[in-house]
């Protein structure tokens, strides 16, 4: 199972790769920006795909919509310190499958990530 990481701050996104490979059920790929993350999409049809509400270059709304449509089947999930319920809901009515304020609902991020691989590993049986 593959997971892409897509996070531009270099300390938060080693502290979240460290922590979701602790899980031993995913590869992680570690993606800065929308355009290296594309290049992730396209080669290796990653199952799950995490991505920061704040990226800075083509936008996180595109990044989702373009991951939905590569690879349709992949557990979206949208990470953020921004956590009002209003911009969640917009998260998640773009096509995310969950969305984590990474402020305080780490547990929950590793929870989806743990049945996210579960769930895969099932289907692939």
């Amino acid at each position: 199972m593959r997971l892409l990481l897509i996070e531009p701050s270099n300390l938060l996104r080693e502290r979240l790769a460290a922590m979701l490979a602790s899980l031993g059920c995913a590869e992680i790929i570690e993606a800065i920006s929308v355009e290296e993350a594309a290049q992730f999409i396209l080669v290796l049809r990653p199952e799950i795909v995490i991505v920061d509400a704040g990226l800075p270059d083509r936008g996180a709304l595109d990044a989702l919509a373009w991951a939905r449509e590569k690879c349709p089947a992949a557990c979206l999930v949208v990470v953020s310190v921004h956590c009002a319920e209003p911009y969640r809901k917009r998260w998640l009515q773009a096509g995310a499958d969950d969305f984590f304020d990474l402020s305080a609902q780490i547990d929950g991020l590793v929870k989806r990530v743990r049945h996210c691989c579960r769930t895969q590993f099932c289907s692939a049986l």
